[in-house]
């Protein structure tokens, strides 16, 4: 057989496999298993297959390229997690295209909208505002998408593959704080709307809902978590922890509390949530909630170049993750000692 007339059509069919494991096997991908590729590698030789990269992408309507939107690069969290899925990406053969949004509505809307502008063969996406109408984008996409979902109740006909934890991380951190005798517990973070289940989780764990002991900031950031150390130092009576919405705001908690002359935790405990690296290198180190950034971003980029290469429609997965609470010394308990008067 002429080699100019064997289509990656027929070395799929010769091999008993489908046209995308065909693509990752010649070029020398993962996601396939030695024996599923020496048996193409086999078909390729006895058909005397010469493949065209350029043809079979072209035909498959590929640009061996993704897309991750995340909302903020600045978060010390963000980087594990682009550097999780660009890692997963270069093994399939894939490159990354990085869109910030910023955790904004218009933005986490336009992304979708446009996709197909973003001249790539899929999207990870790692909503923050969660729009009313970000559903319906997603279900009417003409490209796969892979959810990074933090902080939101999805709905289940939700056409994406969605990554996302178990346990509420906010349960987590009032559970602690309460456990180690903490009764005053205030809550810091952007508005409620922005990942709203742990402003929830705050909200559903306190007995007596004191509005004095919330603030809400801008965003997630060390700017709001200082401002809201200022308000609770102001307080008449303030409070003895407080669970911070993310680890930044938890550090501008912890800095703004030093120069104020507050101790943590004598004074007041901080937990925070994301358990980034800088969480280990302030003094106190700070307590926080892993929420297992890289390892779901991993599977979220493996699930997302599955269906592009298989070319799979629907069946979508759902994936959960264990958060875990790390504790550290800003969230230690309290020691107790007796006086002996002689």
């Amino acid at each position: 057989m002429e080699n100019e007339k064997v289509t990656i059509e027929v070395v799929a069919a010769k091999a008993g496999v489908g046209i995308a494991t065909v693509s990752r096997a010649i070029n020398n991908m993962g996601g396939i298993s030695p024996k599923t590729k020496a048996k193409v590698m086999a078909a390729v030789e006895e058909l005397g297959f010469i493949p065209n990269s350029n043809a079979q992408n072209l035909k498959l309507r590929q640009t061996k390229q993704i897309a991750l939107a995340v909302p903020d690069i600045r978060n010390a969290f963000i980087p594990e997690i682009a550097y999780a899925v660009e890692q997963v990406a270069k093994y399939y053969g894939y490159r990354v295209v990085q869109i910030n949004t910023l955790g904004n509505v218009r933005s986490e809307l336009e992304v979708l909208r446009d996709i197909k502008k973003l001249h790539a063969d899929g999207l990870v996406i790692l909503p923050l505002a969660y729009p009313k109408t970000l559903k319906d984008l997603i279900n009417k996409s003409k490209l796969p998408i892979s959810i990074i979902n933090y902080g939101k109740k999805l709905d289940p006909d939700t056409k994406a593959d969605i990554v996302s934890l178990s346990t509420q991380e906010g349960k987590l951190v009032m559970e602690h704080l309460i456990n180690i005798g903490r009764t005053r517990i205030a809550y810091a973070g952007a508005q409620k709307e922005i990942i709203e289940e742990r402003f929830f989780a705050y909200e559903d764990a306190v007995d007596h809902f004191d509005c004095s002991l919330v603030y809400f900031g801008d965003d997630f950031s060390m700017q709001t978590g200082a401002k809201a150390a200022d308000h609770f130092v102001n307080l008449a009576h303030m409070p003895d922890a407080i669970y911070a919405g993310n680890d930044m705001v938890a550090i501008g908690l912890l800095n703004r509390f030093k120069e104020l002359g507050v101790r943590v935790p004598e004074d007041i405990a901080i937990v925070g949530i994301d358990n980034n690296i800088l969480c280990t290198i302030t003094t106190p180190k700070i307590s926080s909630v892993s929420i297992m950034g890289s390892e779901v971003a991993k599977v979220a980029t493996e699930l997302l170049l599955q269906r592009i290469q298989e070319q799979k429609i629907g069946l979508y997965e759902r994936v959960q993750f264990e958060p875990r609470l790390f504790v550290r010394e800003s969230s230690l308990a309290r020691t107790h000692t007796t006086q002996h008067i002689d």
